[in-house]
């Protein structure tokens, strides 16, 4: 009788073992049967921790060396809210100098721009079992241009808020990270200070990675 008991014993202990290692299976163990993981449960349907969902990254924009000199960057982060809807905030900045040459062969600073702005942005992943990970695009974006004539000693100021609307292809990497290529089409195209700070066309392209 000792010996069935220490056996009903070992058996439940190993059963309680494999439950918790079911209860606590990572999303990622979805790829061993050839799925995508899941992005905000585990595969048992518990909801991932809040920290679990957010997502980090950003790009480089403006990445130019010469005349004009050109560098910025573009934090991002994003919250899984669904399976299927991205939310996130981000920022941007980007210096630019342009230079000129004087009478005397001199290289002098003529213009230099400084820009930085702010935008908040909803991604829904509208047909995923037709095409996966391409998702609608929606934000708003506001960006300031300060721009300084050197050799003026002058300055000036322009700011402008954009709805922007379009598509973003995302190329996962891990359940919370991707290579992303957008094409966004900005709503206030035609004023004449989107001109100045986008430039003439109304479409942007962007490659970021979160």
């Amino acid at each position: 009788m000792n010996h069935i008991q220490k056996i009903l014993v070992i058996a439940a202990l190993l059963s309680s073992t494999v439950t918790f290692g079911q209860l606590t299976e990572d999303p990622e163990d979805r790829r061993d049967q050839g799925k995508d993981p899941l992005r905000t449960q585990t595969p048992e349907g518990r909801p991932l921790p809040f920290g679990q969902r957010l997502r980090f990254g950003g790009g480089i924009n403006g990445f130019r060396f010469g005349n004009p000199f050109s560098l910025g960057a573009s934090p991002v982060i994003a919250y899984q809210a669904t399976e299927r809807v991205l939310v996130g905030v981000g920022a941007s900045y980007t210096y630019t100098r342009y230079k000129g040459i004087t009478n005397t062969g001199a290289t002098v600073p003529v213009e230099t721009y400084n820009q930085y702005g702010g935008r908040g942005f909803v991604m829904y992943e509208a047909i995923p079992s037709i095409l996966p990970n391409l998702y609608l695009h929606g934000e708003v974006e506001n960006t300031t241009i300060q721009v300084r004539y050197d050799q003026l000693n002058q300055k000036a100021s322009l700011g402008l808020t954009s709805p922007l609307l379009g598509l973003t292809y995302m190329q996962p990497i891990s359940r919370r990270f991707g290579v992303n290529l957008t094409a966004l089409y900005n709503l206030n195209a035609n004023s004449s200070v989107a001109r100045a700070i986008y430039g003439s066309s109304p479409f942007i392209l962007r490659l970021s990675f979160f």
